[in-house]
């Protein structure tokens, strides 16, 4: 017999796999900006916000670089950021970007 998921459990499975290529896109995106404060943050993940229409980007940043300044930059880029995403993903409707940058958490000896 096969296996039938329910409708919310198939959706969920297609929200993460858009967030996983949105994720990807970026990542690919950001290598190609030479800008120092953009250097300074690493992709953490895209999850859905609430669905897959909007999704959070969360970045963290260094201990060289300010947070706000980071959002700043990232605000700047989101159209070009969304229009390398909409390259990538193969989606009729391309997920609208928010985000969130939070500091690196020290090391705990």
């Amino acid at each position: 017999y096969p296996v039938v998921m329910p409708a919310d459990a198939r959706k969920g499975h297609k929200d993460l796999q858009l967030c996983r290529q949105v994720f990807d896109a970026l990542n690919l995106a950001l290598a190609d900006y030479d800008d120092p404060v953009l250097d300074e943050l690493v992709l953490d993940s895209v999850i859905p916000a609430p669905n897959a229409a909007r999704v959070e980007v969360l970045f963290v940043a260094s201990d060289q670089v300010d947070v706000d300044a980071a959002l700043d930059k990232l605000h700047a880029i989101a159209g070009e950021l969304r229009g390398e995403v909409a390259a990538e993903v193969s989606r009729r409707k391309i997920p609208e970007l928010v985000f969130r940058v939070r500091p690196r958490l020290p090391l705990v000896p």
